[in-house]
């Protein structure tokens, strides 16, 4: 069964109605074919958005998600930062080049590749030659939450002893390590925590309800639950402070639709901020190696954003996956366009993945014209 909620801003067209239609379509195939609990899909086309889910908040609570319905964003919370970068950077807070070092903890050395430091945007474009992930190894797996192993200071420490691998800007390697670095970076810059930075420059601009880093004792029994990669519910560890602007932030669909809205209307106090934001920093072209960073497709980074190009009817789009706590989720926008779709599946399976990522990339270009 289906649930819809629509949260357009002007009444119900014959273009509405078409709109609908087309989201449906797309949403029944997605949720039958991901095999998971529950599905949320959210559609926003110029002044039009749709919200529809299915199936189940829960498995076998019989529940529909629908737009109030918590869902974890996983990685699509690095674009969220890189919002809280574009911010910083138009508000002349930070530097997108300045170094790393820069804003490191007092008596903590950041070693370079050579003579070369790496910037705040090598880290928001993973092109800064680090490593996916730094785990304390000391936290044994298998000892309740696995995100406890990744830690603030270990992060900062194991820049003290280790340097990039490749110089930066040469290589693109996936890098949640970085993030997290990023994260600490603009709280040192901004002389607040990266929580209340996200909260005062994004969430509450925007008047997000339920985006958060850490869920109200109200918000918890909305949370989605899902599957894990063995088929299990996923018992939705917190994660660390390091971890926020990796992969903390918690949403709904109706909050997902008002953050596409900002990014697509380019008001006049987000302008310079926005142009920031969806700008193509690292082409492909020319890069040495390419490592976990949705080639396919693609032609570039922006911050924190995979580009493709317009191509076989698809618009050019912005784009940016997650998978963490039992969801998978992705995200792209057509600034061109006015399009955005955000697609949230309570359930981590990464071939399942590809069939939702072909069918938002689908529907963009039935919604594009």
């Amino acid at each position: 069964m289906l649930a819809m909620l629509g949260v357009g801003l002007v009444p119900a067209s014959a273009e509405d109605l078409a709109l609908r239609e087309a989201v449906s379509m797309t949403g029944t195939a997605m949720f039958l074919d991901s095999g998971a609990p529950g599905l949320v899909l959210a559609v926003v086309r110029g002044d039009d958005s749709v919200i529809q889910g299915y199936g189940e908040t829960v498995p076998g609570n019989k529940a529909e998600p629908d737009g109030r319905s918590i869902i974890r964003l996983g990685s699509v919370s690095k674009v969220f930062a890189t919002d809280l970068l574009a911010t910083l950077a138009a508000e002349g807070r930070l530097g997108l080049t300045d170094p790393l070092s820069r804003y490191a903890p007092a008596g903590v050395s950041v070693h370079s590749f050579g003579d070369q430091p790496f910037s705040l945007l090598d880290l928001a474009t993973h092109s800064a030659g680090l490593p996916r992930e730094v785990r304390d190894p000391s936290v044994k797996e298998g000892d309740g939450n696995p995100f406890l192993a990744f830690k603030r200071d270990t992060y900062w420490a194991w820049l003290g002893e280790n340097a990039p691998a490749y110089a930066p800007g040469t290589t693109a390697m996936y890098s949640n390590f970085g993030y997290g670095l990023l994260g600490d970076a603009m709280a040192k810059a901004a002389g607040n925590s990266y929580a209340d930075l996200l909260h005062d420059k994004v969430i509450a601009p925007l008047h997000l309800a339920d985006t958060t880093l850490r869920l109200s004792d109200a918000q918890r029994p909305r949370l989605m639950v899902g599957l894990d990669p063995f088929g299990k519910r996923d018992p939705n560890w917190e994660v660390p402070e390091i971890m926020y602007a990796s992969a903390g932030v918690y949403s709904t669909a109706d909050d997902m639709v008002r953050w596409m809205r900002w990014h697509l209307a380019h008001g006049e106090n987000s302008a310079a901020a926005l142009s920031l934001a969806h700008a193509m920093w690292r082409p492909h072209d020319g890069l040495a190696r390419l490592v976990g960073v949705e080639v396919t497709g693609a032609e570039g980074m922006g911050l924190g954003w995979i580009i493709s190009p317009a191509r076989d009817g698809v618009p050019l789009l912005l784009g940016k996956s997650g998978g963490l706590g039992g969801f998978m989720t992705y995200v792209v926008l057509s600034p061109n366009r006015r399009l955005g779709i955000f697609v949230a599946a309570s359930r981590v399976n990464f071939s399942m993945f590809e069939g939702l990522r072909s069918a938002v990339r689908q529907l963009a270009a039935e919604l594009a014209p």
